[in-house]
């Protein structure tokens, strides 16, 4: 249901801004703390305007989780399908909508002078072989915030900001160790380094997002 309505978002909102008196669009370049992004507004009403961006980051990454240390990536990927309620016809803008959400961690364990400790027992390399771990989330988020901005249908140069929070769901991790001869008292430990590697990212349960960028509306 969610991923139907981000499409019909998605796709009427455009058709929105046309139907419009005096529409335009507004096109801006923004920072924010999901990545660098795009993003393009359209007017619906006098005080209501719709957004469609995009937004792509990534980093490396170094985490410890128990006592397994990680070392991989933070890919930040996102597309959004919101609407701006202007205040008083005003710059101030209270905003809802929903995301399409890639974020996520990929990561592997790093040994420490040739041996892994996995949920308290210690296991040479060779024994473990290559464990790797993927923390990904909800891939439809809803968002609410709020900002100041100019409006879409008043053409020309804005400054744009927006502050809010992604509620992009528990994380889900997935551990991984490939050795063939792995034991079942292996397998168990690497079960039990999913559940706390996902128990030690449960903030990003709420992801804060922060954002400011500059506009042009023609």
């Amino acid at each position: 249901m969610k991923k139907y309505l981000l499409a019909v978002l998605v796709g009427t909102l455009p058709a929105a801004a046309l139907a419009a008196d005096n529409a335009v669009v507004d096109v801006d370049v923004h920072m924010s703390t999901l990545g660098y992004g795009l993003g393009a507004a359209f007017p619906l009403t006098d005080s209501i305007g719709g957004r469609l961006g995009f937004n792509q980051f990534s980093k490396s990454v170094d985490k410890t989780s128990g006592s397994v240390n990680y070392s991989g990536d933070l890919k930040l990927s996102s597309f959004d399908a919101l609407a701006d309620w202007h205040l008083f016809n005003g710059v101030t803008h209270l905003t809802a909508g929903l995301m399409h959400n890639g974020n996520k961690f990929s990561m592997t364990a790093i040994p420490s002078g040739g041996t892994i400790t996995i949920n308290g027992n210690t296991y040479t390399s060779a024994q473990v072989g290559t464990m790797t771990a993927a923390v990904y989330f909800n891939k439809v988020a809803p968002y609410l915030g709020f900002g100041w901005s100019g409006q879409a249908r008043n053409t020309g140069f804005s400054f744009k900001s927006d502050f809010g929070i992604l509620f992009q769901g528990k994380p889900k991790a997935t551990v991984t160790c490939t050795n063939p001869t792995a034991n079942a008292t292996l397998a168990a430990d690497c079960n039990a380094a999913q559940t706390t590697l996902a128990d030690d990212l449960k903030n990003f349960k709420y992801y804060p997002v922060i954002s400011f960028g500059i506009g042009y509306a023609f």
